[in-house]
């Protein structure tokens, strides 16, 4: 089935305007609620909703990215981009409008939603590639609802819970796996593969220095907190092994020949008759 431009177009903004309303009616029926977590819950949403669109149209039923990137993009896969790009542009929006300069990871955030737009879009326009660019947007937005997670976790006051650790686990893990090492080969075969437009390969690359980027925060914030922990464990299991070994010294009672001692240690009173 072929889309027209105007029809691509027309479902763009209606993209745009489904996920800023939903924003708005979070905002409307919960006005305790920050602005932060209003956006972020349908950040989750977006998430879940993307991940399961774009593994079921641009893996399962679509052409093996890795092996069959630049082809001409299908109905489903032009459906897929579609949702994401107006998700992207009303979140773009929303990061502008509350934007920090001081804050270095939002800079970055910017960059990343700059260069996925661009990248969107251009896929839209060109009409192909849009086999890699929904196994990108699978890969990137598989960590995502781990991330949302967390911060409704720690604004909870669920923080220290097992749970939380669990889901911290978890992003931490799917980001790495998806973004660095499965995304390094994606990178590499994008890069070698003849077919994809040298602007997907330049986008491609640009987007793949942004998750290192976003890697080396998570690197540095998961050593700080699993070396803690595993520094605590050791500590704590010398600790222990050293107080065994005090015990077993102060234990060892030198043995008696006199049956009256023998009668105190294990128990028994003496009785005189």
């Amino acid at each position: 089935m072929e889309l027209s431009s105007s029809a691509v177009t027309f479902l763009i903004l209606t993209s745009f305007a489904f996920w800023s309303s939903l924003y708005g009616l979070f905002c409307y029926f919960n006005p305790h609620r920050s602005y932060e977590w209003n956006c972020r819950f349908v950040t989750l949403i977006h998430a879940v909703t993307i991940v399961v669109l774009s593994y079921v149209f641009g893996i399962y039923y679509n052409p093996w990215p890795f092996t069959h990137p630049g082809g001409k993009s299908s109905f489903h896969e032009i459906c897929t981009m579609v949702v994401c790009l107006g998700y992207f542009l009303y979140d773009i929006c929303w990061c502008v409008w509350f934007f920090n300069a001081q804050d270095s990871e939002a800079v970055i955030m910017l960059v990343h939603h700059l260069i996925t737009i661009i990248g969107i879009l251009a896929a839209l326009i060109y009409g192909h590639s849009g086999t890699e660019v929904g196994a990108t947007i699978f890969g990137a937005e598989l960590s995502n609802p781990f991330l949302q997670i967390r911060w409704f976790m720690r604004e909870s006051g669920l923080k220290e819970t097992i749970p939380y650790e669990i889901n911290d686990l978890l992003f931490v893990l799917s980001f790495t796996i998806c973004r660095i090492v499965i995304g390094t080969y994606f990178m590499y075969c994008e890069l070698t593969h003849p077919l994809p437009a040298l602007f997907f390969k330049f986008g491609a690359l640009a987007l793949y220095l942004v998750s290192w980027l976003l890697m080396y925060n998570i690197a540095i914030f998961a050593y700080r907190k699993y070396f803690k922990v595993l520094s605590k464990f050791w500590q704590g299991t010398v600790k222990s092994d050293k107080d065994s070994l005090k015990i077993s010294a102060n234990s060892s009672v030198p043995m008696s020949r006199n049956p009256e001692d023998v009668r105190h240690r294990n128990g028994h009173a003496s009785s005189s008759r």
